[in-house]
């Protein structure tokens, strides 16, 4: 990707990194101000968008530069993206929003941002009323009940009842185990 003064690096470097992840995406050019780009995924044609390149617009809604209301970044879509990376050395600063230029960065921080005193010195302000510090409920004792359900991975394969030894009758080991004393073989230390 070519280096173009007028944007920021920090954009360009996305852009870049943005542009490697474009793999399942194919680009069909019909009229020079128009393409339409497929999304592919395990050989199977996804989702179609077409990319007007005149409007800086996609059918997706990320990339809206003329209306603002649909106008999510400013930044390219992944479609517009792969549209605009057929092209051979492409101007970014023509389809790239004027947010992310490097003019606008510096009008940002143009004027002087002021260095503030200490906390002593501020001054003083007469308040009318008191604002205490939220009282909560008050923790019960013992240990706190959880109260969320656990998600699909953090929940153990293991079974939940208790497993009952047949040839001793008692609960907790099955007949083989060495905790079994009428069958079960002592364990060594």
């Amino acid at each position: 990707m070519a280096l173009t003064p007028g944007i920021l690096l920090a954009i360009i470097y996305q852009l870049s990194a943005a542009s490697k992840g474009l793999g399942n995406l194919k680009v069909t050019k019909g009229h020079p101000d128009q393409s339409e780009v497929t999304e592919i995924y395990k050989d199977e044609e996804v989702r179609r968008h077409v990319v007007y390149v005149r409007e800086k617009a996609c059918t997706c809604r990320e990339w809206q530069v003329t209306c603002r209301e649909w106008q999510v970044t400013g930044k390219f879509c992944p479609h517009a993206l792969a549209v605009i990376t057929t092209t051979r050395q492409p101007n970014w600063e023509n389809f790239m929003d004027g947010y992310y230029s490097v003019e606008r960065f510096r009008a940002a921080y143009q004027g002087i941002v002021t260095n503030i005193t200490d906390r002593n010195q501020w001054p003083q302000v007469e308040k009318d009323f008191h604002l205490h510090p939220p009282v909560g409920k008050k923790r019960g004792p013992g240990r706190q009940k959880k109260l969320r359900i656990k998600g699909a991975a953090e929940r153990s394969g293991k079974a939940t009842r208790q497993v009952k030894c047949p040839g001793c009758g008692e609960s907790g080991h099955r007949q083989g185990s060495w905790r079994c004393h009428l069958t079960g073989t002592k364990k060594r230390y």
